[in-house]
């Protein structure tokens, strides 16, 4: 039986991009935010953040422009943000401007709802500097189209139709009161769900080095009606634990048959 309730499929993302260029540069996060808005993601809503100069938001599409000079763009910030299920903080580069992205992303966790940050680029040391609730890192070449992959997958995740269903309850759950990072892979063709799934795997241990004591992890598998199954779930969830023993593992479906042979794996560890 299919399942996805009503609040599944009018979950609110908002995700803000944070610019990190300068001299009126448009750098990845924002670059980021052109790309999703061409690609016109269901339920999102966009934000671009410059902290230097007004002028280098001039390259965004986005209607939500912010500076964060003061307080009162800080609280300006937060009151558009209110009203999300997720937010996703998007910024390559980071150490570029750091303070920018640290507080858009301290602005965002004052929500009270499941911070993502996307970061590109070097992220050496930055997660000391910055507050989030799931972590997921990525290249700077293809930086706009990834991580586009990356929020289009979360919300497929959320809101198509499967059995069993993952919503934003359950990742709240999951990266509450602990760090979370997360892997994404997408592969299609003979053995699709196998390699989608070591590729989201390679991802997270690539991200972090301390994956193996993860206490609680859940996967995502979003592909056709013939490519799921709970065999195939069950498999995964056996990978999974032979890399992080002691994790806790769910796992959820989401039906998209115009995937045909191709297949989505999300990956979400809490460490």
């Amino acid at each position: 039986m299919l399942v996805n309730s009503l609040d599944n499929q009018f979950v609110k993302v908002k995700v803000v991009g944070v610019n990190t260029a300068s001299n009126e540069k448009l750098s990845g996060g924002l670059s980021a935010l052109n790309y999703m808005l061409e690609q016109n993601l269901q339920s999102v809503n966009y934000l671009a953040v410059d902290r230097q100069d007004v002028k280098n938001l001039d390259g965004c599409k986005a209607i939500h422009k912010f500076r964060l000079l003061d307080m009162a763009d800080e609280r300006n910030l937060v009151r558009t943000l209110r009203g999300a299920d997720l937010i996703f903080v998007v910024a390559d580069e980071v150490w570029e401007n750091i303070k920018a992205v640290a507080l858009v992303a301290h602005c965002a966790k004052k929500v009270g709802v499941p911070v993502i940050f996307i970061a590109g680029g070097n992220f050496e040391d930055a997660e000391d500097e910055i507050i989030f609730d799931v972590l997921i890192k990525l290249p700077s070449k293809n930086f706009e189209f990834d991580s586009c992959k990356v929020v289009k997958n979360f919300i497929e995740a959320v809101t198509l139709d499967g059995q069993p269903k993952i919503d934003v309850k359950t990742i709240s759950e999951l990266v509450k009161d602990s760090a979370a990072i997360m892997g994404y892979g997408e592969r299609e063709g003979k053995n699709s769900v196998m390699k989608a799934a070591k590729a989201a795997l390679e991802h997270v241990e690539n991200s972090t080095d301390n994956f193996k004591a993860a206490n609680k992890i859940l996967f995502n598998v979003t592909a056709s009606r013939g490519n799921l199954s709970l065999e195939e779930a069950q498999k995964l969830s056996k990978i999974f634990k032979r890399h992080a023993p002691k994790a806790e593992i769910s796992f959820g479906f989401s039906i998209d048959d115009w995937l045909v042979d191709k297949v989505k794996v999300l990956l979400v560890a809490s460490v």
